[in-house]
């Protein structure tokens, strides 16, 4: 398991109505950073991102499964902190930058908050 905590959301980055949330880690660029929410992984030098379909991301106290996972998303996550979450059901060409959840539910973020990789 592998967990981070948000030290930052900009001001344009929660949108429940798009379902997706864009996350990044501190290196985001300023304009980045007004749409993304921001975190900072720990241990990341001890473990590799290894997320596949099946596994668990849990934000707070929100557990969701993991029913698709891009293939530039490991590496994106290891590198730049980057990837999106998308909270809809994995369509025909998903985004290779993003880790497709359900439930659907869309989940609250809050600084400070976790967010572990399961």
């Amino acid at each position: 398991m592998i967990s981070a905590k948000i030290t930052g959301i900009g001001n344009d980055a929660i949108s429940e109505k798009d379902g997706l949330v864009i996350l990044f880690d501190k290196t985001a660029t300023p304009d980045l950073k007004k749409v993304a929410v921001i975190q900072e992984i720990r241990d990341l030098n001890h473990s590799d991102f290894n997320l596949k379909k099946g596994g668990q991301i849990k934000i707070g106290s929100d557990s969701y499964q993991i029913e698709f996972v891009g293939s530039l998303v490991n590496n994106n996550l290891k590198t730049i902190g980057h990837t999106t979450l998308v909270f809809k059901e994995v369509p025909t060409n998903p985004l290779e930058s993003a880790v497709y959840l359900r439930p659907g539910k869309f989940p609250s973020f809050e600084v400070g908050e976790e967010i572990q990789y399961i």
